[in-house]
């Protein structure tokens, strides 16, 4: 009876404080991030940019929150077992013959279904909510993009937009090209101006059109229409992902399954296996930092006596794992590093440290 009300006392401080502090840093992200943004919004239009806003934090959270859990969940654990052992009740349940590790069970227990979680929010909503985001970011900042070139392969067509704005989604020197199965050119369409509807159509405005056939022989002389539709596969993100400057950066928002899609399509290339192989040791970080942190913070006579250098400790250890995972990333990127292991190297350094520590403490 005494262990399982341990548990339960453990388990609600632990989530009490994992919420809030995630709730926190939640709404300094979107505090400090607004307020680099609110001379593009006062730009806009009122009532639209607001809906904006509020779209683009409830996208974009969501993803920036996935990315700080391991560090959240070490936080949260440590104000835990700081408190416990400040109240000396850690001292009270080792008098009783518990163990600091029979105390800890709960913080881990926590931590494993915590990271499945964010494992299967990441796999399933976050590639969408992380391209959503993109895009209303691209609209907050007004942003316009030029030279992009983008394709329709269920119409057989391919489209070349000078200038794309974003918040308007109106586009300037729009060239669309249609093809013959047989890949020879069937039509081409020059319009000054054009904008982008839902569903992917495009509404072009003042276009000269010029046909041609089989053998890529103009049938007519070119026409001019003030105004046209044209159907194409076309979207916000297709735009987002054109205009793209670090391929890379675009890799965050995709599954493992679209990772291993890349890797067959891209063999050559290390970035996409470097990036599926991270993907799949992150679900240990937080155990990681967990056995890393813990230790410095409540498990060591020294780090009991000095709050202040064990906190300073955890964190750098933390700091490290992310540095370590991030210098890994990029010689793996290059070739410098072999691909998998690039991705499970942090995991592993950083797990045997952490055990290390784990079972050297003061239990």
């Amino acid at each position: 009876m005494v262990l399982k009300r341990i548990d339960r006392y453990v388990s609600l401080s632990f989530l009490t404080r994992f919420l809030g502090t995630l709730c926190l840093v939640g709404a300094l992200y979107a505090t400090f991030d607004l307020l680099k943004r609110l001379e593009d919004i006062r730009q806009a239009e009122g009532g639209q940019s607001l809906a904006t806003v509020a779209r683009y934090y409830a996208n974009v959270l969501p993803v920036f929150l996935l990315d700080i859990v391991p560090g959240i969940v070490l936080v949260a654990s440590g104000l835990v077992m700081v408190h416990m052992a400040k109240t000396r009740e850690l001292l009270a349940l080792k008098a009783s013959g518990t163990s600091l590790y029979r105390a800890m069970a709960p913080l881990f227990f926590w931590t494993i279904l915590i990271s499945g979680g964010m494992v299967g929010v990441r796999e399933t909503f976050g590639p969408h909510l992380a391209r959503q985001g993109d895009i209303l970011g691209r609209v907050l900042d007004n942003e316009v993009s030029s030279h992009l070139l983008v394709s329709d392969p269920a119409h057989n067509r391919r489209a070349f937009i000078g200038e794309y704005d974003f918040s308007r989604r109106t586009m300037k020197s729009v060239c669309v090209i249609d093809c013959y199965p047989s890949g020879t050119l069937k039509r081409n369409i020059e319009a000054d101006s054009a904008r982008l509807r839902e569903g992917g159509v495009l509404e072009l405005r003042t276009a000269e059109v010029q046909e041609f056939d089989p053998s890529g022989t103009p049938t007519a002389r070119p026409t001019l229409v003030p105004r046209m539709e044209v159907e194409f596969g076309l979207s916000q993100m297709g735009l987002a992902e054109a205009a793209e400057d670090n391929a890379q950066k675009g890799m965050a928002l995709q599954t493992l399954g679209e990772l291993q899609t890349q890797m067959a399509r891209n063999p050559e290339v290390p970035f996409f296996r470097v990036s599926y192989h991270s993907r799949l040791a992150s679900f240990f970080e937080p155990l990681i930092l967990l056995l890393a942190g813990l230790p410095c913070l409540v498990g060591f006579e020294r780090s009991v006596n000095s709050r202040f250098l064990g906190t300073i400790v955890s964190i750098g250890l933390a700091a490290g794992l992310y540095a370590l995972t991030f210098i890994c990333t990029s010689m793996g990127s290059t070739g410098s590093l072999n691909p998998v292991l690039a991705g499970w190297l942090p995991v592993i350094l950083s797990g045997a440290v952490g055990l290390w520590l784990f079972q050297a403490m003061l239990t």
